[in-house]
């Protein structure tokens, strides 16, 4: 065998700047550069029939490209042009359906395709969008939302729940935690969500602090082109001010919280909500969303929307809670998410 071509759907923008691969002689998708390494790869992994091999050195020089859009079937192939041992010479190509994209030339040394296409995998397989709760997730918010539970408790005259366990009302919506919290009726827990949003755009929101790692995490996942968002019970403006207020507004290209009429206040709501919001499509793209949480309400969302979770140790939450609800992946501290996502 001298010539192998193998195929590639693209399938999202952020390919471009998300791929990479070797030492590059060159401006191009890098999507499509990968594809044209891995024929190249594979058929001098198909030449020597030796699976355990790695790669020395690799170089891949292009004459000439274009851009290649969304929605593009890529088709790239290697040609052998010179082996001498475990060093082998390719002319490789990559085309769409109207025509060649791209040409070159590719040397590689002791190659192993396998490990290639494992890279390449994870490249192209993890997840598009990732989705943060905030309070407990992103933010130390528990002493703003015990202060403004406890003036609204007040203004209404209503006995004073024990308020010392933060794993009852961190987590669900608001209008639920003076139902079932503090036991009001539906009418007088609409007032008391009103007066605790008036007392929390004043004094509240200005007890949010953003957990240690949480920064460099968000830092990190964007410059890889991660679409991130914060998907959260919270009033949707709320929301917003607080991630202005931790200073954390430029990593997140969509804040997606709950509304004051009740109609998206779950995580079964938000969730889809959040991916339309980054630009995907629910339906579509399921299987390329995570959520990140740190209580039961966030794994339960999670799973009736047939997306992957992950659950925060270090949050407001109870893990066995969690697992309850069928969390099966942890992690204790922010410095941990990142090897899970990218």
């Amino acid at each position: 065998m001298t010539e192998k071509t193998v195929f590639l759907k693209v399938e999202e923008q952020n390919l471009a700047v998300s791929m990479g691969s070797g030492s590059l002689a060159v401006l191009a998708t890098p999507a499509v550069v990968a594809l044209m390494e891995y024929a190249a790869s594979s058929l001098a992994d198909d030449i020597i029939g030796d699976r355990v091999l790695t790669t020395v050195g690799t170089r891949i020089s292009i004459d000439h490209t274009s851009a290649t859009p969304v929605g593009a079937e890529v088709t790239a192939t290697a040609r052998l042009v010179k082996q001498d041992g475990r060093t082998f010479e390719f002319e490789v190509s990559a085309a769409d359906q109207k025509g060649e994209i791209a040409r070159g030339t590719h040397t590689r040394v002791s190659v192993n395709a396998k490990r290639f296409q494992q890279k390449t995998d994870c490249k192209f397989a993890r997840y598009k969008y990732v989705l943060f709760d905030l309070d407990g997730t992103i933010s130390r918010s528990a002493e703003g939302i015990r202060a403004s539970l406890e003036h609204a408790i007040n203004e209404l005259g209503a006995d004073m729940p024990d308020l010392s366990d933060y794993t009852r009302y961190i987590g669900p919506p608001l209008i639920d935690i003076f139902k079932n919290i503090v036991g009001l009726d539906d009418e007088r827990a609409e007032i008391g969500a009103h007066l605790y949003r008036r007392y929390y755009s004043k004094r509240g929101k200005m007890l949010n602090h953003a957990y240690d790692g949480i920064e460099p995490l968000l830092e990190s996942l964007k410059s890889k082109g991660v679409r991130l968002a914060v998907c959260t019970s919270k009033y949707e403006s709320f929301a917003s001010e607080i991630i202005e207020i931790l200073g954390l507004e430029n990593y997140f290209d969509a804040v997606c919280g709950s509304t004051i009429d009740g109609s998206r206040k779950d995580k079964k709501d938000l969730i889809p909500y959040a991916v339309e919001a980054l630009g995907g499509s629910f339906e579509r793209d399921k299987a390329q969303t995570v959520l990140l949480g740190d209580t039961f309400y966030d794994t339960r969302g999670a799973v009736e929307c047939g997306i992957d979770f992950i659950g925060v140790e270090y949050g407001y939450g109870d893990k066995d809670e969690m697992v309850r609800e069928g969390a099966t992946v942890f992690v204790k501290t922010p410095a941990e998410i990142e090897a899970l996502i990218i």
